[in-house]
């Protein structure tokens, strides 16, 4: 037995290749959370064009909204001052008229003043009486002597541009005119014009008798025509002021029926003291809305002219605009942040479908170099199965595998011949109890007295590793042989029967043979 491990020894020896068997090692997943420096570089990129984008997307369509609410603003206040400008040469011309006229007058005052009938003269100026409703003359006490108004005789009058405090309010038709009924313009409901007249006379002083004066009153009736020609929106305004009192001598438009008669000390009346002409942005001192103002100096007079539009009527649509394009610039602004979304989303997923392909080809490789290992290890593992079934078959002893179901798996000729049994007794899966009591029937063990108590203690005996006890049974040729068992790692054990140099081979019965095992390379090899 010892010459036998001996050899044994030296042909694993002699035989085996040293080598090292390559290990799958495992691949750890990358954490979801982490992101390389390309993928963040990138991320980066995207996030910082979409910026881009999205700011510049606003910055044009807020330079968008600024240029339209300029060009609208521009052409409203362009429209007013031209509006302005008209309405202030149209109020000169009138009173260019009245100033003409009561020249005239003048003069055929001083012809003779005993034949002078002011009613005669009425129908010689149409001009005239076309723009004043009472001409008249005054003596020294300013008492009305002679008057196209009849009433008025008797009565006295006041200085030059005198106001009388609410002045009138009147109802004009749509295009700024006025009939004989005023009941008549009054019925057109909803095509009417408000407009207040203040009370305004010009007079010129007479040579003869001393202190005599001849004036006219004036009412602009080109105040309401203008009024009805512009576009002024809901609740526009046009006055006519005072430069130099600050009183309000004319108003047409809504804030007529209740307006501020008094401007001197408002934020209006200092701006348009600056200047003859211009626009000015705020409240208007007459009603207190703000509004947007053209307001002109009459030339040669201490009048101004005013014509103002509701702020927020006359930039509606720069601010219907503005909202269309703050909606455009939005979805602009989603659709960009969209695409870049969508940009990360596939840039994301290609670069993971790049890592999974080189782990994939990673893990390719290491199955490739498992199959190889796979490989050289079977060829060694039939290498040592033939070297082992070499060294069993010239071994003295007998040896049987029990596997760790206590069942016989496996065992050699000489197993065969030694223990007592016919060829066709051993089987595989042959519980090793059952195969000790066969033997304990057949005699092996000598005389026993209870063949249970008997297979009991050597099953236990052989189990320990043959340590608890010598164990022994007869030979084939009647002679002791000494039974071992070496436990093995996996489970189960190795009996041998010992000492058999001397045997006469008479029965020889081959170990069952086992399926071979395919090798790597498409080879088939048997195994002991």
């Amino acid at each position: 037995m010892s010459g036998s491990n001996q050899r044994r020894r030296r042909r694993s020896g002699s035989t085996s290749r040293r080598y090292k068997p390559s290990e799958l090692v495992p691949i750890q997943p990358r954490s979801r959370r982490k992101i390389d420096t390309p993928e963040l570089l990138a991320s980066g990129a995207v996030g910082l064009v979409a910026i881009m984008l999205i700011v510049l997307i606003w910055i044009v369509t807020g330079r968008a909204i600024n240029e339209q609410r300029t060009d609208i603003r521009e052409r409203v206040e362009y429209a007013l001052a031209g509006q302005a400008a008209t309405l202030a040469e149209e109020v000169r011309l009138e009173l260019q008229i009245i100033d003409q006229s009561l020249t005239v007058l003048q003069n055929a005052w001083k012809l003779g003043p005993d034949k002078f009938k002011l009613t005669e003269w009425e129908k010689q100026l149409p001009a005239l009486t076309a723009v004043a409703n009472d001409i008249f003359i005054a003596d020294e006490k300013r008492i009305i002597r002679q008057g196209t108004i009849p009433a008025s005789i008797g009565q006295g009058i006041g200085a030059a541009y005198v106001n009388f405090p609410h002045g009138s309010l009147e109802k004009f038709a749509a295009d700024g005119s006025k009939d004989g009924d005023s009941r008549s313009v009054i019925a057109q409901a909803g095509s009417t014009i408000d407009a207040r007249l203040f009370l305004m006379y010009v007079v010129r002083p007479l040579g003869e008798p001393k202190g005599w004066l001849i004036g006219a009153s004036y009412r602009s009736a080109e105040l309401t025509r203008v009024y009805s020609k512009t576009v002024h929106g809901f609740n526009g305004v046009t006055a006519l002021i005072d430069t130099k009192r600050g009183g309000l001598q004319a108003i047409a438009g809504p804030s007529a029926r209740r307006p501020k008669v008094d401007v001197q000390k408002s934020v209006m009346f200092e701006a348009m003291q600056k200047a003859e002409f211009g626009i000015w942005t705020g409240e208007t001192a007459m009603d207190g809305v703000g509004r947007i103002h053209a307001y002109h100096k009459v030339p040669g007079r201490d009048m101004m002219v005013v014509i103002g539009t509701v702020t927020a009527q006359a930039m509606a649509p720069a601010e219907n605009l503005a909202n269309g394009a703050n909606a455009l610039a939005m979805v602009g602004s989603v659709l960009v942040l969209s695409i870049g979304g969508v940009v990360l989303f596939e840039l994301f997923t290609l670069r993971s479908n790049r890592r999974r392909q080189r782990t994939f080809e990673r893990n390719e490789a290491n199955l490739e170099a498992a199959r190889t290992d796979l490989g050289t290890m079977r060829a060694h593992a039939i290498l040592a199965a033939a070297q082992l079934r070499a060294v069993l078959e010239g071994a003295s002893d007998g040896i049987a595998m029990i596997d760790a179901a206590m069942r016989l798996s496996g065992w050699t000729p000489r197993f065969a011949l030694a223990c007592g049994l016919p060829p066709e007794a051993l089987r595989e899966g042959l519980p090793i109890d059952e195969l000790l009591r066969q033997q304990a029937r057949a005699g092996v063990f000598g005389p026993v007295a209870d063949i249970e108590t008997e297979v009991l203690r050597r099953q236990t005996a052989l189990q320990s590793g043959g340590q608890a006890e010598s164990l022994t049974q007869i030979g084939p040729q009647g002679q002791p042989i000494r039974v071992h068992a070496r436990p093995v790692a996996e489970g189960g054990l190795v009996m041998i029967l010992g000492d058999l140099d001397n045997w006469r081979p008479v029965v020889m019965q081959a170990a069952k043979p086992v399926e071979p095992i395919p090798a790597a390379n498409g080879a088939e090899t048997d195994q002991w």
